[in-house]
């Protein structure tokens, strides 16, 4: 203090001689002087200090004590309570929160201060470990910072069941991570368990798919894996996605012997608890969810978004003969009914201006249903169709628009595409002497041939048949009136260009399939398995991709093992798991005039490099 002082009267000295020489008539320097000096003695007493601010708390929250300590024995009571060093939150602690083994009512879960207190109303097991997980919900109330994976675990025995068990829960049909799914593990072996039961144990998965679950006593066990629609941990609804092992997993000190993986750790240092992640790879056990095709039937939708159509559908696919519609006051030629190929959407169109102009119409359906017994019955409803006309607009209901078509043909096509006209309503035969087709000859216009074809299976499509050779540009008009729907509606007079392109402006792909004797279906996708191209092949052998367009895709494999080439999902019932696929280890780039040949070995099933699996939504 005494020598910041001196300096001081020092640089005084120094200031008021400056002043003297400056303002030599006036008699202000001593003022001046003595002014300074105090203000610098007060600057030199002043307390130094750190700038505000300062580096951000990236700590999560301590914990202090827990009441009992974590890790308790004979643990005989109905509530736990955790303190912190700092007041918390909870972050979307109901998903987040769970109980192994679970208990049939959730626990209550509420802050007090800087405590976190938990209590139940079941009585538990006897000489049963518990775990209560808490993931990263548990955060402090400035920063947000979460403990990561903290557990709670307790025994009501003399002994803490020590045994763990890892691995991964992906969806079978892309191997992509399945959220919010709950995995279960049972030692009840009995096939109707996952229906009846609940699950000896419970865990959820990380973001990577990979799970943990801890604190397991020796024994033999099923695990499971289930999207839990209605929250009571049983897979009783029929849409809930599954997922389910093929053998009995035999849970041995010997081969589980307590990896517990990222969890919290407890060490008597200075009364504190404090979090320690350890590092661990997952993937001892692999369970592949599915969505099971719906076993039960019954009428799913009904609806009329126009006056001249009624649609209705079915939640499964049904037989020739099992679905038929009469419409009340009016006689089968006042319409027709189409179906797609399944068999389970039906779409009904009016041609009697007399019935479509009713604000509703009565349908009588029969169609297949299953009753309480599981039996499928044939079964009739009378279903009310109604259609409110939209009310005119101020100033008359103005022009009628056209009928629009849509097609594939517009702009530059493939080689080898065939051109086809889409509406919203039935068509009407086209008028040939309003359509022409012309190509493009040395500045001239040749006229070609050309046949329109109704799609068999859509009333709303037709099929154009003509020679659009490679490299070619064409001409398609269509004048006013060629195309009407079955309500008179015509379309406007437009033209098509028309510009086919050739072999060289796409790449192609040969895949020569080995290590698996079998049959395979072959996708070439994008990003999020977007389905470019698909053959159906058998290994080994030569599998061929044409006029790709250049980019990165990736291959992706579907072990068709029932030969009816298509994906078949699971069913636990019939104890059949998924059919297997598997992807190429890598992305490959398809170029512009560039034949891509690639060796690929399908002999691993359930293969997906990380690199190629979608990132997560992050949930907010």
């Amino acid at each position: 203090m005494i020598r910041g002082l001196r300096q001081s009267i020092d640089y005084v000295k120094k200031f008021d001689v400056s002043l003297q020489v400056v303002e030599r008539k006036t008699n202000i320097s001593a003022a001046l002087s003595l002014t300074a000096l105090a203000m610098l003695f007060a600057l030199s007493c002043a307390k130094i200090s750190a700038p505000t601010g300062g580096p951000k708390d990236l700590d999560p929250p301590v914990i202090l004590k827990s009441l009992p300590g974590n890790s308790t024995v004979m643990f005989t009571g109905k509530e736990f309570e955790i303190t912190f060093d700092e007041y918390v939150v909870l972050d979307r602690i109901t998903e987040k929160f769970m109980v192994s083994p679970p208990l049939a009512k959730k626990p209550e879960i509420k802050l007090k201060g800087k405590s976190l207190i938990v209590t139940w109303e079941d009585d538990l097991a006897d000489s049963t470990t518990y775990t209560f997980y808490f993931q990263d919900a548990i955060r402090d109330n400035n920063e947000n910072n979460p403990i990561p994976n903290f557990q709670y675990v307790f025994s009501t025995g003399p002994v803490l069941d020590s045994l763990s068990l890892t691995g991964n829960v992906f969806n079978a049909f892309d191997l992509e991570i399945v959220e919010d799914v709950t995995v279960l593990m049972y030692s009840n072996l009995s096939d109707t368990a996952p229906r009846t039961v609940l699950p000896a144990y419970i865990s959820r998965p990380d973001p990577s798919g990979g799970f943990t679950i801890s604190n397991i006593r020796p024994g033999n066990y099923r695990l499971f894996a289930l999207k839990d629609l209605n929250g009571n941990s049983l897979y009783d609804l029929d849409d809930e996605i599954f997922a389910f092992g093929d053998s009995v997993i035999s849970i041995t000190p010997e081969d589980y012997f307590g990896l517990v993986p990222d969890t919290v750790s407890y060490k008597p240092a200075n009364a504190t608890e404090t979090t320690k992640p350890d590092k661990f790879v997952y993937g001892l056990h692999r369970i592949y969810a599915f969505q099971p095709q719906t076993k039960k039937q019954y009428l799913q939708f009904t609806e009329r978004k126009n006056a001249w159509s009624i649609g209705f559908g079915l939640a499964s696919p049904s037989d020739s003969g099992q679905v038929s519609v009469a419409l009340a006051g009016a006689d089968s030629s006042s319409w027709f009914i189409e179906h797609n190929a399944a068999r389970d959407t039906f779409m009904l169109w009016i041609t009697d201006p007399e019935v479509y102009g009713l604000d509703i119409v009565d349908a009588m359906l029969t169609y297949p249903f299953t009753d309480s017994t599981g039996t499928v019955i044939a079964r009739t409803d009378t279903v009310s169709f109604r259609y409110l006309k939209p009310p005119v607009p101020r100033g008359g209901p103005g022009r009628v628009p056209g009928l629009s078509l849509n097609t594939n043909v517009s702009g530059k096509i493939r080689p080898g595409t065939v051109p086809f006209f889409r509406s919203a309503t039935p068509l009407a035969e086209p008028d040939t002497s309003l359509i022409t087709l012309t190509q493009t000859v040395d500045s001239l216009q040749v006229e070609v041939p050309y046949e329109f074809v109704r799609d068999s299976a859509s009333s709303r499509r037709f099929i154009m048949k003509a020679g659009l050779d490679p490299g070619a540009s064409y001409s398609l008009l269509f004048n006013k009136g060629a195309f009407r729907d079955i309500y008179g509606l015509a379309n406007d007079s437009i033209m098509y260009r028309i510009q086919v392109a050739t072999s060289e402006d796409y790449g192609s792909l040969s895949v020569s399939l080995t290590g698996y004797e079998g049959d395979v279906i072959v996708q070439l996708v994008a990003e999020k398995d977007r389905l470019i191209q698909e053959q159906y092949a058998r290994s080994p052998g030569l599998v061929s991709f044409p006029l790709i367009d250049k980019g990165r895709y990736r291959l992706k494999a579907i072990y068709d093992l029932d030969d009816n080439r298509v994906w078949t999902t699971g069913d636990y019932g019939a104890g059949r798991q998924p059919e297997p696929v598997t992807y190429y280890s890598s992305e490959l780039e398809v170029k512009i005039n560039w034949a891509l040949e690639q060796d690929w070995d399908i002999g691993e099933k359930y293969v997906k490099d990380v690199s190629l699996r979608n990132k997560p939504a992050v949930k907010r």
